[in-house]
């Protein structure tokens, strides 16, 4: 007969001393027991201990009260011992992590957000902190009863992330989360901080004109080849000499240096595919030494732009496939990649990443995609990954010392 019996331990207060731990535990060497689970957080001198026990004989709840009782009261603690039954609750096959990331947290927003994962019959099993400086970052453990439909999950929290200016991505959580290997992202808009053709459309006087064309592309209003193939005929006559010039002046996204210099530490192999044109790309892949770049050809003539484009048009489609065959080329799992990007042309290559990043985009992207990123810094997106700012920072102390 199975005389076993179950105690959740729940032990908090403030102390100052750092052996409360051991001492806790050397009181429980005079029972028969093992621990199932322990969780222990010492934060600003403010304890908090939580364990699970099986006593292995018979031993009633007064018995472990006073064995425990000792150290409490030595520490000034709170005690609480709580009766479990036998059967414990069996994981889940289905855990994921929400990512949240926030400038300012309200409980508002807490509570709408646990209110809909519950709604949704999403258990929520443990919630922790990740040092993030000013952002408030928090990394939500779920436990689903079945594959959670992604899309649908964040088409439904729009309203919360729109409302609270709250970031979030949703993962599996598995091995792969903190073991990615591949990151594409996309140019304008993302990994730069402008849409090229419309810079280029400046040096042709046709600025409104390929603007209107741009916003229709990202809003998803006008197919993305047909509305490249207008846009560059309007850059007809554009000299070479001064699109060089204009290249040398791109402005980068805030935090893209970092970001890539942390990525590549980590012996991740970048690269950016974008609808843009080689001559942009081809200059950023060298002065970041990425590994890979893709875009469309502008056909030159006589030194000026001729409004045509060579060869077959890199479209959303094209991005899909480019990211599968690098994977495929480099054998990274698709666990193990992560896509960034900003218009509805990235659709189909953020959903074959497995951590696929809205940055700054439009909600037809947001409410598609794993995740979504609305601050300035692109190098936020470490935080997705639960690498935190002491992290980081460590990291950039190792490159001072070389």
């Amino acid at each position: 007969m199975n005389t076993s019996q179950y105690f959740l331990i729940s032990i908090q207060g403030v102390t100052t001393e750092n052996d409360v731990l051991e001492r806790f535990t050397g009181q429980l060497e005079h029972l028969s027991f093992s621990i199932q689970d322990l969780h222990y957080l010492n934060f600003q001198s403010s304890l908090s201990i939580l364990m699970r026990l099986e006593l292995e004989q018979s031993t009633d709840k007064e018995s472990l009260n006073k064995v425990l009782d000792k150290v409490a009261k030595q520490f000034k603690l709170e005690l609480l011992i709580y009766p479990l039954p036998e059967r414990s609750i069996a994981a889940s096959s289905h855990p994921y992590i929400l990512t949240l990331l926030s400038q300012k947290l309200q409980p508002q927003l807490l509570t709408k957000l646990f209110c809909h994962l519950r709604e949704k019959q999403l258990c929520v099993t443990e919630i922790n902190p990740l040092d993030a400086g000013d952002l408030h970052v928090f990394e939500i453990k779920i436990n689903a009863d079945k594959p959670i439909e992604r899309q649908q999950l964040m088409k439904e929290l729009m309203g919360l992330k729109s409302e609270y200016q709250l970031d979030l991505a949703l993962q599996d959580d598995d091995l792969f989360r903190r073991n990615k290997r591949l990151i594409l992202l996309d140019a304008d808009m993302t990994f730069i901080q402008c849409e090229m053709i419309n810079e280029m459309s400046r040096l042709a006087g046709k600025e409104a004109e390929v603007a209107e064309i741009t916003q229709q592309t990202m809003d998803g209003k006008i197919q993305f080849n047909e509305a490249l193939q207008q846009r560059v005929a309007l850059l007809k006559g554009v000299r070479l000499s001064d699109l060089e010039r204009l290249i040398l002046n791109i402005p980068y996204t805030p935090g893209v240096d970092r970001l890539v210099y942390i990525l590549k530490t980590l012996g991740y192999k970048i690269g950016i595919v974008s609808g843009g044109f080689t001559r942009v790309i081809d200059h950023i892949k060298q002065r970041f030494d990425l590994d890979y770049g893709f875009a469309n050809t502008l056909e030159v003539k006589n030194g000026e732009l001729t409004g045509c484009i060579l060869g077959d048009i890199l479209d959303g489609h094209q991005k899909g496939v480019i990211l599968r065959e690098i994977a495929l080329k480099e054998k990274i799992l698709p666990e193990q990649v992560i896509a960034v990007g900003d218009g509805a042309n990235d659709l189909e290559m953020l959903a074959s990443a497995s951590l696929g990043i809205a940055f700054n985009a439009k909600r037809y992207l947001r409410e598609r995609a794993a995740g979504s990123l609305s601050l300035p810094n692109l190098d936020a997106l470490l935080y997705f990954l639960g690498i935190s700012k002491t992290e980081i920072s460590g990291l950039f102390k190792q490159e001072t010392l070389l």
